[in-house]
């Protein structure tokens, strides 16, 4: 059943998820003492060690999955009567079932339990009075947004958003308030774009407007217009046709955006092939101002530098767009497609 781990803390004396499903949050703990007469212990244990020393969380995402599993049947049963048109406000305030594991038998099996001050109610935002006001920049409800359906898939009710749908029926793109400070950085460059005049001058998705709770008081995300796109980033171009036909032509309008850019003192930051979206005109457009960097394409002194995004540039174009075998694509969410 499709869910998704949204929050975790993992101890050997107790650990806990938080788990999207349906439009639904499941918080799920699982006690060293509740399972230590049982053969679940030894296992959760050696789980708890190796995700605990664990660098690239492959461990991790095991024992999350280990905790996650016996409490499926639970979610089908708690999430039939979910609608299939919910908005975020639905979404980033879901009713809620606090669960703990315990032994039942030769298994696991979810018991409802009460709320234990664990679970971090608001991790996916930030409270709006720890921003600048940005009264340039327009609000957007959550309720007033909805998210886009499928009636033939249930992950959009269980994964983050990427696109919303909003009052006047158009779709624009969602970037999730998950890190305050590479919003703070995104806010701030395209403001800087606008002010500079570049908006209508450079392939960069404009920002449309902050996504705040009902009341205000938390902002969960940005919202920003479409590249009409069909959702490949330079990764999918890679050692394809259209990029052999198209590589120059995706290197110059990449680096006249970059050129308009520094000339107004502006750093780009995170280049990567994952934030270079190619249009359904076959365009490359520049995305993400959150800053961060990958090291294979920005070294860490060059992050953040007019140096480093030329240096980006130039390993994307120059190296890496001809190698047979393309770096691995980052965990990412998605450009504004």
């Amino acid at each position: 059943m499709s869910h998704t781990v949204i929050d975790s803390h993992i101890e050997l004396d107790s650990s806990w998820v938080t788990v999207m499903c349906r439009a639904t949050r499941f918080h799920i703990t699982v006690s060293h003492r509740d399972i230590r007469r049982s053969r679940f212990v030894t296992e959760y244990s050696e789980m708890v060690a190796k995700a605990m020393d664990d660098d690239d969380e492959e461990d991790h995402d095991v024992l999350c999955e280990w905790i996650v599993d016996p409490c499926l049947p639970y979610f089908r049963e708690s999430t039939l009567n979910v609608p299939k048109e919910i908005t975020f406000e639905d979404f980033y305030y879901p009713p809620t079932h606090h669960l703990k594991l315990l032994v039942s038998g030769s298994s696991l099996c979810p018991k409802a339990t009460r709320d234990r001050g664990t679970m971090n109610a608001f991790r996916l935002m930030i409270p709006s009075g720890d921003l600048p006001p940005f009264s340039e920049v327009p609000r957007s409800k959550a309720s007033d947004l909805r998210i886009i359906s499928d009636t033939k898939w249930d992950d959009y009710k269980s994964e983050i958003p990427q696109k919303a749908i909003i009052s006047d029926g158009t779709s624009r793109f969602f970037k999730p308030a998950d890190d305050k400070k590479q919003l703070l950085r995104e806010v701030d460059m395209h403001l800087r774009i606008r002010h500079a005049g570049l908006q209508d001058k450079i392939k960069v998705a404009n920002l449309h407007s902050i996504v705040v709770s009902d009341d205000a008081k938390m902002t969960i995300g940005l919202l920003f217009d479409l590249i009409p796109s069909t959702g490949d980033s330079l990764y999918s171009h890679k050692n394809s046709a259209s990029a052999a036909e198209h590589h120059a032509r995706w290197k110059q309008q990449v680096t006249a955006t970059v050129k308009q850019l520094h000339s107004h003192d502006l750093v780009w930051g995170d280049v990567h092939p994952g934030n270079i979206v190619i249009d359904t005109s076959l365009n490359a457009w520049v995305v993400d101002f959150g800053g961060g960097f990958i090291v294979e394409f920005v070294p860490r002194k060059k992050a953040g530098t007019k140096d480093g995004d030329w240096q980006g540039v130039g390993k994307i174009f120059d190296e890496w767009m001809f190698e047979k075998h393309a770096f691995l694509v980052p965990k990412e969410r998605g450009c504004p497609l």
